[in-house]
């Protein structure tokens, strides 16, 4: 499926806006790339979200090293916190949530029909999302005065059901 820069635009956007208002972070987007031609990126936890519609089906995953979490989640809360525990791992659903709203409110808008999802997260140490597809996943690196983290999204055409 062709996308053009208008379909990650909205979640390019609303990572920044987000973790500007909710972690008093500036991020700066970095160049994107094709992860099975890219450098390997590897994370610590990871908020996922199907994106599901009439049009596509796909994923957008949200993956931090741990030392950039840990600081957004300081940030965030107003705390300073040094691991990663259950109850501070939602935090990585809540800000992928709060992105994938902003993201779904605009391209709703220009007819995707992007039906609502749930995040799941993931972590561990020094892990990598595995995609079983050929579809190109696109990631866009996104820097921080506390380090680089990582937005992959995966788009993937729906075929016309058959009658």
């Amino acid at each position: 499926m062709s996308f053009d820069v208008y379909f990650f635009k909205p979640f390019v956007d609303g990572t920044r806006e987000i973790l500007l208002k909710q972690c008093n972070v500036e991020t700066k987007p970095l160049k994107p790339f094709i992860k099975r031609t890219g450098p390997r990126v590897y994370f610590d936890i990871a908020a996922i979200i199907s994106l599901n519609s009439k049009v596509f089906t796909g994923s957008i995953s949200l993956c931090f090293p741990k030392e950039v979490f840990l600081g957004l989640m300081s940030n965030m809360l107003g705390e300073k916190y040094t691991e990663i525990t259950s109850d501070l791992q939602d935090g990585a659903a809540e800000l992928l949530n709060m992105i994938f709203g902003h993201a779904k409110t605009i391209l709703n808008q220009q007819k995707y029909a992007i039906d609502k999802a749930i995040p799941t997260v993931i972590r561990g140490e020094k892990i990598e999302t595995q995609h079983l597809t050929s579809i190109p996943v696109v990631v866009i690196p996104f820097e921080t005065i506390l380090g680089v983290f990582h937005v992959e999204i995966l788009a993937e055409e729906q075929k016309p059901e058959a009658v």
